[in-house]
């Protein structure tokens, strides 16, 4: 083994440094002995070096200089070092081996003497070139993996950042504990004006933990936009992750519907903490507590789904979080959810910064220095301004417009009724139309309400009277439900005509019911009437549409629409 080495040998005694050139040559070495120790302290001089032999008292300078300049020049190369020591010399041996040495030679040299320690050197530095080997590839494997991870979260954050969450009516924390991690916050525009807010948490950690996010953001985001409903995003998001998630990951998670239309918010909770809405009206907060099983273990078709409604006054405020919040660990060893959260619980403290006050917490525990779980939590300003402004889409130049002219109807029996949504199908037929395109959320507003209307007095017989009270509210709610999965007769009719031409773009929509109409003669569209806790709905179409007219005792509803 030892013809594989290159033996610098640096000693000021001729003789000695002669006999030991002579049998390191012998052992198949190739082997130089500088006059003087600085010729050979270079970086390029010591890269072909895989053994120095060292005299200690070397006349030229200090051999432990040597060593320290050797050691500066070959930076990351180990160079093994013999020292070349007397047999009487103790002291000299000790110093050696605490400097560092790998071996030492004793003076007077024995051939086998050399040829073993050779040997051992040749071992070791074949050992030496296998590690700087896989060092070298581990390096370039870091390297690529880390490349791959930049890129991934460029993709990441394409994907679930394509939302909102700048919006005024908005603040928000994501502290995540890996580059990748399974916490999410998304929000998205309604095309009728309001918001669609999202916080999940993933089981797990880092980039495993992260994959359920894109195909949560990317069905919210596109279904959302398309004007589907809450509860169709939220069980079409359960059955993806349901199929491609493995058995043992899950989504916790809480959706929130901000409808400013009507005042009105949906929630639903599966599996995350408690949700927090702070009223003008209550010092306490009320408590939306998780109510569905998470996303992504059953298929939709059994799962119970139930949500929460409530009225909201403007100024009024909803915060979420996930467990990470929830269950941090403070300083003294307690949850937060135990110590920390307690003013939040008690309504002592002022809720427009309780975002805020949540990360200061956090710090001062020192917890962000360290995060052992995803830690996010997202606080909504209740307005009935949110989403009504960036909803509407400015329309294209006359010259984008071609002429149109159709008409279609549309008729849902009980069994349809019972378990189909409409609204997302019509819009999408309605929105076909060049120039009528870009006001998809004024036309999803008067498809809405006009639905809403057909169903739920018409067909359902409901009383709005029960809406005068935020309990009301959700009872009302609730009674809709049971009523709708017992209905077994009943219909609503959609009828559409759209003209569009040089002289007039209109848009006649008609529904009926099959209900008992009602008297409507004497309606009230005055907005700013503080009474109407309820039926704000017709007002708002009284000024979308250039005409509102009603026929048949009431259970057929024509709304004109001009763009």
């Amino acid at each position: 083994m030892g013809q594989r080495l290159t033996v610098l040998v640096i000693d000021h005694l001729l003789s000695d440094a002669a006999e030991l050139v002579d049998t390191l040559s012998q052992e198949g070495c190739k082997v130089f002995c500088p006059d003087h120790a600085n010729e050979i302290i270079h970086p390029f001089h010591l890269e072909h070096i895989d053994l120095l032999c060292l005299n200690p008292y070397t006349q030229y300078q200090s051999g432990w200089q040597t060593i320290v300049n050797i050691k500066d020049a070959a930076r990351l190369k180990a160079i093994p070092i013999l020292f070349l020591c007397d047999n009487n010399d103790a002291s000299m041996q000790e110093s050696c081996m605490l400097e560092g040495c790998f071996d030492i030679l004793i003076k007077p040299f024995r051939y086998r003497q050399i040829a073993f320690k050779i040997n051992a050197v040749a071992e070791f530095r074949a050992m030496q070139k296998t590690l700087s080997t896989q060092r070298d590839e581990m390096i370039m494997h870091n390297e690529k993996v880390l490349y791959d991870h930049h890129l991934a979260k460029i993709v990441y954050e394409n994907i679930t950042h394509s939302n909102c969450l700048n919006d005024a009516a908005l603040s928000h924390f994501h502290y995540g504990s890996h580059t990748f991690n399974g916490d999410v916050i998304l929000a998205a525009y309604k095309p009728s004006g309001g918001m669609h807010v999202v916080l999940g948490d993933f089981t797990g950690q880092g980039l495993s933990a992260a994959i359920g996010a894109l195909p949560l953001a990317d069905i919210f985001f596109d279904w959302t936009e398309r004007g589907f409903l809450l509860k169709q995003i939220i069980l079409e998001v359960n059955d993806r992750l349901k199929d491609i998630l493995p058995p043992n990951m899950f989504c916790s998670a809480a959706f929130v519907d901000i409808n400013p239309n009507n005042d009105g918010i949906e929630i639903w909770n599966g599996g995350l903490p408690d949700l927090l809405y702070f009223s003008s009206a209550n010092k306490l907060p009320k408590r939306f507590k998780s109510k569905n099983i998470p996303l992504g273990i059953l298929s939709s078709d059994v799962i119970d789904y139930q949500i929460d409604h409530a009225l909201f006054t403007p100024g009024d405020r909803l915060l979420m979080f996930s467990d990470g919040v929830h269950e941090a660990v403070d300083l003294m060893g307690r949850m937060f959810c135990d110590a920390i959260l307690h003013p939040l619980y008690k309504g002592e403290m002022a809720v427009d910064h309780a975002v805020d006050w949540l990360i200061q917490q956090l710090q001062q525990e020192e917890i962000l220095e360290n995060p052992h779980d995803d830690m996010s939590c997202i606080g909504v300003r209740l307005d009935v301004n949110i989403g009504m402004e960036v909803a509407k889409r400015k329309s294209l130049p006359d010259y984008y417009e071609v002429p149109a002219d159709f008409s279609f109807e549309y008729v849902l029996g009980a069994d349809s009724l019972r378990s189909t949504d409409p609204l997302p199908y019509l819009l999408q037929i309605l929105t076909t139309v060049p120039g009528l395109n870009h006001f998809s959320s004024q036309i999803f507003m008067i498809l809405s309400e006009l639905y809403s209307n057909a169903l739920e007095h018409g067909v359902l017989n409901l009383s709005s009277n029960k809406k005068s009270s935020h309990d009301g509210f959700s009872q009302y709610y609730e009674e809709r439900k049971i009523r709708l999965a017992e209905l077994k007769m009943g219909y609503i009719k959609f009828s559409a005509r759209v003209v569009s031409d040089t002289s007039q773009r209109l848009l006649i929509l008609s529904v009926e019911d099959s209900g008992d109409g009602f008297d409507f003669a004497n309606l009230n569209y005055n907005l700013s009437c503080s009474e109407l806790l309820y039926n704000r709905g017709l007002a708002l179409l009284n000024r979308l549409c250039s005409k509102l007219e009603f026929s048949n005792g009431g259970r057929v509803v024509t709304a004109h629409y001009q763009w």
